[in-house]
């Protein structure tokens, strides 16, 4: 498998060989916004009034938030200037 790597690369790369994956914007998921802790949950209603999950931090959170496992909810609608998303190609 071959990555198209851009960037600035200013800190070694992870075990998957991958660059500045945190810090950057947080990322838009499809799964809905359950707090912690909750039970086994399917998670991807269809409802624009329930929240989506966003994970991660961004460049202007602070860095406990640039985790791959802080997450927030947003409505799915709504706007968020440092939350973007990451192309996924299921098998």
């Amino acid at each position: 498998m071959n990555f198209l790597i851009t960037g600035t690369r200013q800190y070694q790369p992870n075990a998957w060989g991958l660059y500045d994956m945190h810090g950057n914007v947080a990322e838009w998921t499809r799964s809905d916004y359950v707090p912690y802790p909750y039970q086994a949950y399917s998670g991807n209603s269809m409802n624009p009034g329930t929240k989506k999950t966003a994970r991660g931090g961004s460049f202007f959170d602070r860095p406990y938030r640039a985790t791959s496992s802080y997450r927030l909810g947003y409505l799915p609608w709504q706007g968020v200037f440092n939350v973007g998303f990451r192309i996924v190609i299921e098998e």
